[in-house]
């Protein structure tokens, strides 16, 4: 079978599971992308307009003279602690909604009271792999933006371009610059898809659940470019607008739309963690050369070693999969 044929039927397969955990059950994954992501996607859609309400009442979108905007210190305060707040809804739902579907993937009873507690067990090794994750992306991007900087210096100085201070000739620096940097920061996301998913079911964390993310994804790095940018592609085409538009025309009058956006975000954020799972499990039975693997779970899925079913695939058998304590 070749690799396209094998990567099309393994995600029809994560579509498959992603189905029967989602008609299993619906109620208790609609809960908790209202109690996380509704937050997350309306701050989101709504933050804008209400920044410039409270630091700016006369901004007016249609002037370009009114973009130079002062900044006040609790201007800049604001926005960092506004996201400190949605990087914590966010861990939160990784962790109830993770811990829910694998629990659902091997027929293991979930409610949301159980899932809500997983939060304890899987924050801080969620919150130092997306520390640790970020960390290297922004010092990549760092040092690439000095790199670049470094490089137009020294090829002016010996005049073999000619570069002029104004805003078309930075623009095209830039564009050149992405064209480099996006590829390398996209590689290396793909390559970390599951490392959320390994600190929570595995409960590694930092570099080691990095690498085994990387480990496991292995000859299906294709899978996870289908996972991550469609999703992202779409979410920031569903949120910037909306958030656009709530700054043009306010959120009072764009209001039907807003909460339109916010639907669909809080959907589409929780049908991708879910295929994240979904992919976590296929990966890691591919990485035991297709024997059904031992599942190191730890004990907060279950109180004891014991054995389980989890339905990998309504053609197949089921896998046996032991939970280690």
């Amino acid at each position: 079978m070749s690799t396209s044929t094998e990567n099309r039927r393994l995600w029809v397969e994560i579509l498959k599971s992603i189905h029967r955990i989602m008609k299993s059950h619906p109620l208790h994954f609609h809960a908790l992308s209202i109690l996380f992501f509704l937050p997350i996607i309306f701050t989101l859609v709504i933050y804008p307009s209400f920044h410039l309400a409270l630091f700016h009442p006369d901004y007016n979108f249609y002037q370009l003279d009114s973009h130079h905007l002062p900044l006040s210190s609790f201007e800049i305060v604001l926005p960092i602690v506004y996201t400190l707040c949605l990087s914590l809804f966010y861990l939160c739902a990784v962790a109830t909604i993770t811990h829910s579907a694998a629990q659902a993937l091997c027929d293991k009873p979930i409610n949301l009271l159980s899932s809500v507690k997983s939060i304890r067990n899987s924050f801080f090794p969620l919150l130092s792999t997306s520390i640790l994750s970020h960390t290297i992306l922004i010092s990549i991007a760092l040092f690439f933006v000095i790199l670049v900087v470094f490089l137009v210096q020294i090829l002016r100085s010996i005049r073999l371009i000619e570069l002029k201070y104004d805003l078309n000739h930075f623009l095209y620096l830039c564009f050149f610059s992405l064209i480099v940097l996006v590829p390398i920061l996209v590689w290396l996301q793909v390559n970390w898809l599951l490392a959320y998913v390994i600190a929570v079911v595995e409960c590694k964390s930092g570099f080691e659940a990095l690498r085994r993310s990387a480990n496991l994804l292995k000859g299906k790095r294709w899978i996870a470019s289908y996972a991550m940018l469609p999703d992202g592609l779409l979410m920031g085409l569903l949120v910037v607008p909306h958030s656009v538009a709530s700054v043009m025309v306010g959120v009072a009058q764009g209001s039907l739309v807003a909460i339109f956006g916010v639907v669909v975000g809080s959907f589409m954020m929780n049908h991708y963690l879910l295929e994240n799972v979904a992919l976590y499990m296929y990966c890691k039975d591919e990485f035991f050369n297709g024997e059904k693997s031992p599942l190191e779970i730890g004990n907060k899925f279950t109180a004891a070693s014991e054995y389980v079913s989890m339905p990998m695939d309504d053609e197949k058998n089921h896998a046996i999969v032991l939970w280690v304590l």
